[in-house]
């Protein structure tokens, strides 16, 4: 920079940079200043971070402040001109910048500006914007401004204390102490982010705020945040560590869904409710210890973990939502406390590692097909106490046994006589039950279920008695080696796919009878006898 008096030359207006993030360092002739002030003017309003030297001071050395700044940023906005180029200062930038493999972006104020020898091996061959009479060449400003690093954007845009949005331009970011909230979606996708610094005064984040910034790997919530919005961290498939502090804390249906990396999260004891999806499909998730004061468990809220292997669900704990721990291959355990009053429908679905499992006296609503796929469950137990359930011979049953509930996959048994008592086969009771070939169904049923024998793959013949007069959606699909189905005139409701992938099957029936014009359409072998 040329140092002259300060009086001559009208000063830079905006307010030159000083921290630690990326930053522009501006090399120029003072007797430049007025142009080059309108420049810096709408490259500011474009969120950039410059520092340049206003101080004019006299001297003959090099000063170390200029040194410094030049090896601490991140590139070099060169404005060249007649003047700038006969000033030792801003030729003593250029070779500094030159030294410390800078980026340099120069901008010529001046057409047929002559390079000193000195300089021309290091600006002859960059690419350069030339732009005299800036007003009228917007386009040449445009130009320079797509090419600037974006890194030394400064990344965040307010309104009041709401931080609404974020560039993508630096790998940390540091919350400001006044920042009370942050916008929908004001992070979303910064693929540069790893690093997160939140203010003290932080409330709020919203909704999808952070989704999909893949390289954020660690959250630390101090205790003034109580709520994060819906998705906020979804898809933030780098983020390994999470600690939340504030026992009101609102967590928002899939905060954290798609996490596949979330391997250890911490939560407040005195959290409530988990929402749905909030933990979904955290693939890496081993352990996690649920809050003491929890009582609700939403709706898929820990769905898909696949490496969950124990879950202890704490005490207080009233309801566990639809489909909560659905798809948990790994779940091994699961401990349910005596507080537990309603288990949702497909809650364990296709949990495949789970072999046995105490339901309390407590519940007292259980969701259709709650251990649907659970091919390893070998017993279910009900406490004796229980006005509304109870398990005889690990099987599960109303308390009545007026509804077979589930029948344990991996039960060993190839005979099964339904007691007299049941009135229904519910939906998905014996489904994936291999090793059952043959099941005896009284005349006291009247329904079966959806799914109610789905992929029972040894099951060779089913006589249903004439109580029988629905027949639900996919009941005995997949049951390949099914031979026989006895349907008495009494089944009027065929659901669809009833017998779908049963390539052998011949169903007895009556010619005139609703299961023969069932078979007639889906061309399915029918006959009055064998």
């Amino acid at each position: 920079m040329e140092h002259n008096e300060a009086a001559k030359f009208e000063k830079i207006t905006i307010e030159s940079y000083n921290g630690t993030e990326p930053f522009l360092f501006v090399s120029y002739s003072h007797k430049d200043s007025k142009e080059v002030s309108r420049i810096l003017e709408y490259i500011d309003k474009e969120k950039f971070r410059m520092w340049y030297d206003d101080t004019m001071e006299i001297g003959e050395d090099f000063r170390e402040e200029l040194r410094s700044k030049i090896e601490s940023c991140c590139a070099v906005l060169l404005f060249l001109s007649k003047s700038s180029l006969n000033s030792k200062y801003c030729g003593m930038e250029i070779i500094t910048a030159f030294k410390y493999n800078k980026r340099i972006y120069p901008f010529y104020l001046e057409e047929n500006v002559e390079i000193p020898a000195a300089l021309k091996m290091i600006l002859e061959n960059l690419q350069h914007v030339t732009g005299t009479a800036v007003a009228a060449n917007k386009k040449y400003l445009q130009k320079l401004v797509s090419s600037l690093p974006i890194e030394a954007m400064k990344a965040l845009h307010m309104e009041g204390d709401v931080l609404v949005k974020c560039k993508d331009g630096s790998p940390e970011i540091r919350i400001p102490k006044d920042v009370v909230a942050i916008g929908n979606s004001a992070f979303k996708n910064c693929e540069k982010l790893e690093r997160l610094i939140i203010g003290e005064n932080l409330k709020s984040l919203g909704s999808e705020s952070f989704r999909g910034s893949k390289r954020l790997e660690r959250l630390d919530l101090p205790d003034t945040v109580k709520k994060i919005g819906d998705s906020a961290f979804r898809d933030c498939i780098g983020l390994t560590e999470v600690t939340i502090t504030n026992d009101d804390i609102e967590i928002g249906e899939r905060a954290f869904e798609n996490c596949a990396e979330l391997s250890s999260v911490s939560l407040p004891s005195g959290m409530a409710e988990i929402y749905g999806g909030v933990f979904n499909s955290c693939k890496s998730l081993e352990d996690i210890k649920l809050p003491s004061g929890l009582t609700i468990i939403g709706e898929s809220s820990l769905a898909d973990c696949v490496k969950l292997k124990r879950i202890d669900v704490p005490f207080g704990v009233t309801k566990i939502d639809d489909m909560a721990f659905n798809g948990c291959i790994g779940l091994e355990r699961i401990n349910l406390p005596a507080t537990v009053t309603k288990i949702g429908k497909n809650v364990f679905k296709d949990c495949v590692s789970l072999q046995n499992i105490t339901i309390p006296a407590s519940v007292s609503a259980i969701g259709t097909s709650p251990f649907r796929g659970c091919t390893g469950l070998r017993s279910i137990s009900v406490d004796p106490k229980s006005r509304y359930y109870k398990s005889v011979n690990d099987i599960l049953f109303n308390k009545n046994k007026s509804v077979l509930i589930c029948y344990p996959a991996a039960c060993n048994s190839k005979e099964f006589t339904v007691p007299d008592s049941v009135t229904v086969i519910s939906d998905w009771a014996f489904c994936d039950c291999y090793f059952l070939e043959k099941i005896i169904i009284p005349d006291s049923v009247s329904e079966i279920g959806e799914g109610a024998f789905y992929r029972c793959e040894s099951l060779r013949s089913v006589e249903l008695p004439d109580s029988v007069t629905k027949i639900d959606d996919t009941a005995f699909r997949g049951c390949t080696r099914l031979e026989k189905l006895v349907v008495p005139d009494s089944v009027k409701d065929f659901g669809w796919g009833v017998l779908n992938g049963c390539e052998n099957v011949t169903v007895i029936c009556n010619d005139h009878s609703a299961a023969a014009a069932y078979c007639e359409r889906k061309n399915i072998k029918h006959c009055e006898s064998l």
